[in-house]
């Protein structure tokens, strides 16, 4: 590396250096030539001004004096290391107020990009589209208000050769492909790379190498695949997690790398691809991987299972994202203390997504993500059961079948239905919802795919495909966690959106 190349990268990397400190390092090598500083974005300071600083937070916890505080900023020590050589805070003292400040700090960023959030960049593309579509639909929606009008100045007999002059099933087929062109192209607006969100984990690869004096290096692809704005937003936190625990649990230190054969520089990466409907985010490490003995181990301690208990390499994995559950000795600054895992899990679910662990010892552990493009729109699968209208979402179904009351098999607590020379485990909804009324003597079972194995959902009757737009149930609903949300259909009526991932979840629960 060249001095110049040195003393930016010091540039870029030391927080709170002035210009005139910039100008002053770069002087040598300008040879008389103007330096031009100008700032591209929101400046550092707006959020730092902010963030209370560690000597003003120890002198608010009344743990030294302005004049103490005063004395020892003359030295050139960090000002913590500065105040325990000095004897006047202890160390504990101020690794306190450090996580404060962190804290602190944490609460202003978050706030801060809230209130950015309300903004958006659009190719004029897509912005052109848009007008067009409208553009269509307020000359179909003119067509129909003449037909309206027409249709209440006719008589009744003579409404048939109106219709048919007019051709009203042609004006639906046009509203319909206007409205479908308007959600895709209003989708594709809130749609926004992933490339962002995952360059941010740099710098954060980059402090962690060294806290944890291993060599860490993060590597990426798949960055230009989008993703809905509002699920990026809440991507940071869980992405951050899991990075951390590749990076304090996964990777080992160089010398114990070398010992196993790999080489000293560890490997992070993060990949995101399209699949289907959702959005699938890869966090893979080479590191040790998860020692499942040391899994089983800590959950019969925490009799969080039973002692000799059966489980399989996926549900052993799944006992990580339990609250309070960690598997490190030591209580560090960035884990051991059961907090993160746990925060992964709820925030994901929250966004409809479903995370799955696969780990071999020795050679590192990854962690899928899937997730949905988007939390406003979905293709769904409208299903009936008694008087309830339901939507299962299409990006999981394979197909329906028909179950006849004759081959309906139970095995021990499971119930199967045949498939082909198969036999499929199913899932009466009518049962798991609590729906009274007699049951159809021909009911149908939609076949989905969850998590990589197939499971069928039994219900009365399928309607058909239908266009979901999602509403929230509320806070009065929040407890239901196999709804993820409702609609409207046509006629009025509600329809209950069925969280496949949590339904098999709980279901799986009541078996074991």
């Amino acid at each position: 590396m060249s001095n110049m190349e040195e003393i930016l990268l010091d540039v870029i990397l030391t927080t709170g250096i002035s210009e005139s400190e910039i100008r002053e390092k770069l002087a040598p090598f300008l040879d008389g030539n103007r330096l031009a500083i100008e700032a591209i974005s929101k400046p550092p300071s707006a959020i730092e001004d902010k963030v209370p600083l560690l000597g003003e937070l120890l002198v608010a916890d009344g743990a030294l004096s302005s004049e103490e505080l005063g004395k020892a900023l003359k030295d050139q020590k960090p000002i913590g290391e500065r105040l325990v050589d000095a004897g006047m805070v202890t160390r504990e003292k101020v690794e306190a107020a450090l996580s404060e400040q962190v804290r602190k700090r944490e609460q202003i960023e978050k706030r801060a990009k809230s209130d950015g959030a309300s903004s958006i960049r659009v190719s004029s593309f897509k912005l052109d589209k848009l007008v067009n579509l409208v553009g269509e639909l307020v000359t179909v929606q003119e067509r129909l208000t003449q037909i309206s009008g027409l249709i209440r100045k006719t008589k009744p007999n003579q409404l048939p050769t109106l219709l048919h002059k007019y051709d009203i099933g042609r004006v639906a087929e046009e509203v319909s492909r206007l409205t479908n062109g308007l959600r895709d192209n209003a989708l594709s607006i809130r749609m926004l790379p992933i490339e962002a969100t995952f360059s941010k984990f740099k710098r954060l690869v980059h402090d962690l190498s060294a806290s944890l004096s291993k060599d860490i290096e993060l590597t990426m692809s798949g960055e230009e695949t989008e993703i809905d704005k509002t699920v990026i937003d809440r991507l940071d936190e869980p992405l951050m997690h899991l990075i951390r625990n590749s990076a304090d649990h996964g990777i080992e230190l160089p010398d114990d790398r070398i010992l196993a054969g790999k080489s000293p520089r560890g490997t992070i990466h993060l990949a995101a691809e399209h699949l289907g409907g959702n959005v699938v985010i890869h966090i893979e490490d080479d590191g040790a991987g998860l020692n499942r003995e040391a899994i089983v181990k800590k959950a019969v301690e925490k009799h969080l299972i039973a002692p000799g208990a059966e489980l399989s390499e996926r549900e052993v994995f799944q006992l990580i994202f339990l609250p309070g559950f960690s598997t490190s000795a030591a209580v560090t600054s960035i884990s051991g203390r059961g907090v993160g895992m746990d925060v992964v899990k709820k925030a994901i679910d929250d966004l409809r997504g479903t995370i799955d662990v696969t780990s071999t010892s020795g050679k590192g552990m990854r962690v899928d993500i899937t997730l949905p493009l988007t939390l406003a729109i979905i293709d769904g699968l409208l299903v009936n059961i008694g008087n309830q209208a339901f939507i299962i979402p299409v990006t999981v179904v394979e197909e329906c079948i028909v179950l006849k009351a004759s081959e309906r098999k139970e095995h021990g607590h499971r119930k199967l239905a045949p498939l082909r020379g198969t036999l499929v485990p199913y899932l009466e909804l009518r049962n798991r919802f609590g729906i009274q009324g007699k049951r159809p003597d021909i009911e149908q079972i939609v076949i989905a795919r969850i998590r990589g194995e197939r499971i069928g959902l039994v219900v009365d009757s399928v309607v058909g495909e239908h266009k979901t737009v999602i509403k929230p149930l509320g806070k009065v609903y929040r407890n239901i966690t196999e709804c993820s949300g409702a609609t409207v259909l046509g006629d009025g009526s509600i329809a209950l959106i069925i969280d496949t991932g949590r339904l098999i979840g709980k279901n799986a629960e009541h078996t074991h």
